[in-house]
């Protein structure tokens, strides 16, 4: 695959994460100003046991797709059936035990959305085939408006119920019908419906590489939802909903801008998998950039959370400010360790993969047992999430020593400008906070201040992402006037 694909793709990925997530977040704003923290805490842990069926029925198998080197119809369809008959059986096993989760959580309310949420898991089966294609096929651009049309879709019809007083079922409703518009649309674009065929011989062959990421998908969506479980049940639901709020957006924004850049370098990199130097070169490329954009974000974020909070929120979800400002200084790590993670896929070593993830597992949940009952409190074990995330963005890189010459310590000396052209801007941006000026044109000066500070810190420490970025953003400038002529 030749740059000019990559950068094209890049362009539509970017877009149509900034897009989604950021119609997401709006929706999630005016849902969170009208719905109390209770019902968020109560959808939260619906969504911890949605997020680890999805992550036993689409893991293994989709990441396969992708990574194979070649895929016809017998892969897609074969993998759909597959697919579709683990979500039967999760299902049913959600609709049996909803009773008892709701009695453990003692949330008797919960039964019936649980059951209900967990039949989107069918559609996400198929929706998760339909994306495997469209990322091997680069094509980008068309996910861009089917997430964007459904997110709006789902989003519309949420704040629609929550403003008729349904609580709970506003969030659930959402929820589900996001990943239904999602197939629905997507059937207009993806050019793609499952076949009569199945075969066991390939269904053998993508579950060899495929197992091991399912392993590793299972251990992850465990750990990244164990908080949430045990703050639901050791605190109380308001604390969880603070924790969760406090989480999402410095989550969101990390993982969007991660994720846009992930989605397109993994299928390049796969199809790279045999030229270390270029391998090398794209994980480089992608940690730099990622940094280059995330950091600053983030410790933006945290400097000017209390004012964000109170702005869009309203005063009712103050407690969720620290959590959030930690929350972004966790997010610092996301790009070193997805694209460390990514690089290990594409080179097709699940097995390193796998055995990782449980070496990653092991030390984060040793540190989340101590915050927990040595120090048993909600911040205690956001502050163990951070301390986490720096170990694990260096035991992540590990096995790249050997793989491609380039370990934890080497990315951070490749970006150690950003680093501190990020943190500087922060401190700067924080204290500006203090003068005392109305909420919103404080908030303003912040950001405006930041975005000013951090770009001529770039410029003065000759940061090399900041020309990159500038030539490519003059490259889509002159794209964008040949294609108008």
């Amino acid at each position: 695959m030749d740059n000019k694909n990559i950068v094209s793709s890049l362009i539509y990925k970017f877009a149509e994460r900034l897009a989604v997530k950021g119609a997401g977040l709006i929706i999630g704003i005016v849902l969170a100003r009208l719905l109390l923290p209770e019902e968020f805490g109560q959808v939260a842990i619906i969504t911890i046991f949605i997020n680890l069926a999805n992550s036993i029925i689409q893991t293994g198998f989709n990441s396969a797709l992708v990574q194979q080197k070649e895929v016809d119809e017998k892969d897609y369809s074969t993998v759909f059936y597959i697919t579709t008959a683990l979500s039967a059986a999760i299902v049913a096993i959600l609709y049996v035990t909803a009773p008892y989760i709701a009695i453990y959580y003692e949330s008797p309310s919960l039964v019936w959305p649980i059951r209900a949420y967990s039949f989107s898991l069918f559609f996400g089966a198929f929706n998760s085939i339909q994306v495997a294609k469209m990322q091997r096929e680069m094509r980008f651009k068309p996910m861009m408006y089917t997430s964007f049309i459904a997110t709006i879709l789902s989003g519309v019809l949420g704040v629609a119920l929550a403003y008729m007083n349904f609580g709970i079922w506003a969030l659930v409703v959402y929820g589900c019908s996001n990943i239904v518009f999602s197939c629905i649309t997507m059937l207009f674009v993806a050019n793609w419906f499952p076949k009569l065929v199945f075969s066991l011989k390939r269904a053998q062959i993508l579950f060899s590489f495929g197992w091991k990421m399912l392993v590793s998908g299972i251990l992850c969506s465990v750990y990244n939802d164990i908080r949430s479980l045990i703050i639901g049940k050791r605190y109380s639901m308001d604390d969880l909903a603070y924790y969760n709020r406090g989480q999402q957006y410095p989550e969101v924004i990390s993982t969007t801008i991660d994720s846009a850049i992930q989605s397109v370098m993994f299928p390049a990199m796969a199809k790279s998998q045999n030229d270390t130097a270029q391998m090398r070169a794209m994980i480089k490329r992608s940690i730099s950039l990622g940094a280059f954009v995330i950091t600053p974000v983030m410790i933006g974020l945290a400097a000017v959370a209390h004012s964000l909070m109170i702005l869009l929120l309203t005063e009712k979800w103050l407690p969720s400010v620290i959590f959030m400002q930690l929350i972004c200084i966790a997010g610092i790590t996301y790009t070193f360790m997805s694209s460390s993670l990514i690089a290990i896929k594409a080179l097709g070593r699940s097995d390193i993969y796998m055995k990782l993830e449980i070496v990653r597992r092991i030390v984060m949940l040793v540190i989340l047992l101590i915050a927990i009952f040595v120090f048993d409190s909600v911040l205690a074990i956001a502050i163990s999430y951070v301390v986490s995330s720096f170990l694990d963005m260096f035991i992540a890189a590990v096995p790249l020593k050997k793989l491609l010459d380039y370990d934890g310590f080497k990315q951070v000396r490749d970006n150690w400008k950003t680093l501190v052209a990020s943190f500087a801007m922060g401190a700067a941006v924080y204290f500006i906070g203090f003068l005392p000026i109305h909420k919103i044109a404080l908030l303003f000066i912040q950001i405006i201040a930041g975005v000013l500070i951090y770009l001529l810190l770039c410029v003065l420490l000759r940061i090399e992402s900041f020309y990159y970025v500038f030539n490519l953003l003059k490259k889509i400038k002159r794209f964008a006037r040949t294609k108008n002529v």
